[in-house]
């Protein structure tokens, strides 16, 4: 997650680049205490947090759903303004699918006809394809992985990146906002 993040605003012009943490949460947000974390997060100084979770549907009612419920604790809480939320549709196994030509070169394979999916969930074909699904396979395919080529083929990637842009560009105004406000 965070080196196609980094990848995706490599090419802003910012004046500092930002920095980027993942925290996994191992389920659903708004199952794990989103509040706590995102108060935890803003304790540390990060100034916004974008909250990517797998929806594991194509619905848009239960995604719609979903939403309300992750960002209901954020608006009592009084830091749904600092926190975007971007859903996943279905998972993040279809970002990597999306580029078939860093599968390609992962797997050491070529696909005529693209990538032969079949059936199968997309953890389970890409544990398939590369000989496994953990840290170490991630990470490789991560380093053959170019964002341009995932937002064209997956509308979720393209919102994440969106996302992204817009609360780093929101930041450098707010920042350029304070610069001039000061006193001199």
């Amino acid at each position: 997650m965070e080196a196609l993040a980094r990848k995706s605003v490599a090419r802003l012009r910012l004046a500092a680049r930002p920095c980027f943490a993942t925290v996994r949460l191992g389920g659903s947000p708004h199952v794990m205490g989103i509040l706590s974390l995102v108060l935890l997060l803003l304790g540390r100084d990060y100034q916004r947090i974008i909250v990517v979770f797998d929806t594991r549907t194509t619905n848009r009612r239960r995604i719609a759903a979903i939403l309300e419920e992750i960002r209901a604790p954020l608006i009592k809480g009084g830091v749904v303004e600092r926190v975007t939320l971007v859903p996943v549709v279905p998972s993040i196994e279809n970002w990597v699918l999306a580029d078939e030509k860093a599968l390609e070169r992962a797997a050491g394979a070529h696909f005529v006809e693209g990538v032969p999916r079949g059936g199968t969930r997309p953890d389970e074909f890409l544990s398939e394809l590369l000989g496994g699904w953990g840290p170490k396979q991630q990470k490789q395919i991560a380093r053959a992985l170019e964002p341009e080529r995932i937002r064209v083929n997956d509308s979720s990637f393209d919102a994440f990146v969106r996302a992204l842009h817009s609360s780093l560009e929101e930041q450098a105004h707010l920042s350029a906002e304070q610069e001039s406000a000061a006193p001199s």
